[in-house]
Order: C-alpha cells, then structure tokens, then sequence
C-alpha cells in the first residue's frame, strides 16, 4: 500500500512538472518583475530620505541671548528664584539656565516702534494688492481687516499681504485666535494651549473667514523679533491657511508671553504655558523657517511710520527701479545686466530715494510672479 502511494506521488509529481514547464519563462519573468519594482520602490524611499528639503522642516534652537552683563544676570536671577550674587558674579549660570529652558525663556531686546498708538495700518498698495502691518491684534482689527476686504475685493488683488515683523509678542491667545480665524475654515482648532499645570483650551476659528478665493494667495512677512502670538498666527496660517511665509526665521517663542524689561533696555521673555499644533508640535523651542528667505544684511527693512508724506505705498515702490530680466530678453539674447541697489553710492543713493522696505517689495514681486504662473504650476 505504501508502495503504491509513493508511485502515485511520483507519477502526480512528474505531470505537474510537465505540465508547467512551458509556463516557466512567464513566471520567472513576473518575478524578477516584482522584485525590480520593491527595488525601484526602496531606492526612491532612500533618495526622499537623503534629499535635501525645498525648506528646512526645523532648525537649531536660537541663543536665549547674546552674552548676558553681569546686572543683567542679577536681575533675570531674581526674576526666575535664584541667587542674585551668585548669578551677577557668574553670569554663565544664567546664561545656561536659558539655553536648557528650550524655548520658555530669553533675553532679547524689545520690539522698537516709532509710532505705537498706531495698532495697525491698512492701505492697498499699487498692482492691486492688500496690505495690512499688524502690531495689536483682536477683535477691534478682525473687524477692521472685514472691513477692508469688503471694500478691495472688488478691485481683484494680485493677493494678500500680512506684515507681522512688528507685531508686539506679549498679547493675549484670544487676540491671536481673532486674527487667525479671518484666514481658516470656521469651526477648525488652531491650536491648544496648555497651562503649567497641565489644562488644556482648545481655540477654534469662530469668526467668519475674510473669504480669499485659491487665485489670492496670501504672504505672511516675518522676521528674527517675531515671537509669542504673532509667531503663533504665523504658524498657524502657514499650516492651516497655506500662507507664503518670506523673511526670515523667527525667534522660536511661539506662544503666550510675558516680557520683563531689564535695566539695559533688553527684555526677558518667559512663557506662561505651551502652545500643541496638529500632530502633538510644540510650539516652542524651535524658530519658524520661512518658505522664502531674505538675507538680513542685504534686505534692511526701513521704518516707515515717520509721519509726513512718507506711505506704504513710497517704501513699496523701488527708486531707482531696479533692471530685470524678461522672457523676450532671454530668448532674443540681450546683453543684461542686473541693477544692485547696494551698488550706487550711499551718500547718492539716500539723497534720491524714500525709505525702501525690502521684504514688502520682495513680496510685491512674488504675489506677481504667481499671478502669471498657470494654475498646475501654482500646484
């Protein structure tokens, strides 16, 4: 019997065999064809992985501080509990308090405003393009910015620009939510807050959006003062409202702030709590890298709250113009040559123009570039 089962196994075995030989190259092929596409599939993982990023995802902790004078680590001793002598005879005790505190605290001079009983300004600029310089936030400017809109949406701007380079760290989580909720889906949580002992408070958009359709983007400039909610409004327009952010990388307080001013004129910021965006982030710690960057040595931004004749719309205008290159300049092969503004004399150069601000005009330039890009390559 077991003779017979081993015959029968044998015979079964050699007509399978038979049978499937003439399928054999189909099926080898189909193999070698799944192991090239998990090869092809891991060699593209590998190269993401090791790319660089179109813009860094985070970058390194910023300083607390430049070195602290010994009066000045006294003080930030006594505010935060610890030995004042000890501190003002050893001001790298301090100094190194700040730097493991990520993000929670640091010293840094305070944002300088010529005209501070002016909250904000709102002026459409030549192209046509909205422009609001925000320096107090809340309901009061939510409505006023409604206001605005209501009247140059009719116009078509090119788009929407944001200014928060001056925008005053210390102001309330309520007033950022205003400001926030004029750009995202009513409803949507900004962001939660999280007091020191451990409560959470959810803000959501509950104001009517400002409605900017997809063809009017939205640039947020922002700077290296930028801190506390206006850094928090950038950050949550960046993520939630796909706003452009152009400047450079902010201070890395993102949050609710409390500023103490020191005898030197600095300023100590400490948080009062953490701010947790989508996906568990904590807000401090880390400054907010711009979409597009502008060197700070070569794009000086101008104050321009000095009275007189002086506009936005004066310092958002280049004198001289500055010479670019056009399409049928490159195909017909012009001879060209850029002009730098850093290139004519200073004394010349002042004497024949207003007060230029760099970042505002770099963001002209990019809300007219993507008006002529075609809607896939906006994508």
């Amino acid at each position: 019997m077991k003779t017979l089962r081993i015959l029968f196994l044998l015979v079964l075995g050699m007509g399978i065999g038979i049978g499937v030989t003439p399928f054999l190259p189909g099926i080898q092929a189909h193999l070698d064809g799944m192991l090239a596409r998990i090869r092809n599939r891991q060699e593209r993982k590998a190269q993401t992985e090791n790319a660089e990023p179109a813009r860094p995802a985070v970058l390194a902790a910023p300083k607390p501080a430049s070195p602290l004078k010994p009066t000045e680590a006294a003080e930030v001793a006594r505010m935060i509990g610890l030995d004042a002598a000890a501190a003002e005879s050893n001001p790298g005790l301090i100094a190194r308090q700040l730097e493991q505190s990520s993000g929670r605290m640091a010293v840094s001079e305070p944002v300088k405003l010529v005209s501070p009983d002016r909250p904000w300004v709102a002026e459409l600029l030549p192209g046509p393009i909205a422009y609001w310089r925000v320096r107090s936030m809340g309901a009061t400017l939510a409505e006023a910015m409604g206001r605005d809109w209501a009247a140059w949406r009719q116009k078509k701007p090119l788009g929407a620009i944001l200014d928060l380079r001056e925008c005053l760290p210390g102001q309330s989580l309520e007033s950022a939510s205003e400001l926030c909720a004029l750009f995202v889906t009513p409803g949507e949580i900004l962001f939660t807050w999280r007091d020191p002992s451990g409560k959470e408070k959810s803000f959501r958009a509950g104001r009517q959006p400002l409605g900017l359709s997809p063809d009017t983007p939205l640039v947020v400039l922002v700077g290296p003062q930028l801190r506390g909610s206006g850094e928090l409004v950038a950050t949550v327009l960046q993520e939630r409202a796909g706003a452009i952010l152009l400047g450079q990388a902010t201070a890395g307080q993102a949050g609710w702030l409390a500023e103490s001013r020191l005898s030197s004129g600095r300023s100590l910021f400490r948080a009062k709590g953490e701010v947790v965006f989508s996906g568990g982030r904590v807000g401090a710690g880390r400054p907010l890298p711009p979409d597009i960057f502008l060197p700070g040595d070569r794009f000086i931004d101008s104050e321009i709250w000095v009275g007189g004749e002086t506009t936005i719309a004066s310092t958002f205008a280049e004198v001289p113009p500055i010479k670019r290159a056009r399409e049928s300049t490159l195909i017909q092969g012009e001879d060209f040559a850029e002009i730098e503004p850093s290139s004519l004399v200073e004394k010349d150069l002042e004497a024949k123009r207003p007060a230029q601000d760099r970042g505002l005009q770099r963001a002209g330039d990019l809300l007219r570039a993507l008006r002529k890009m075609p809607p896939k390559g906006k994508a």
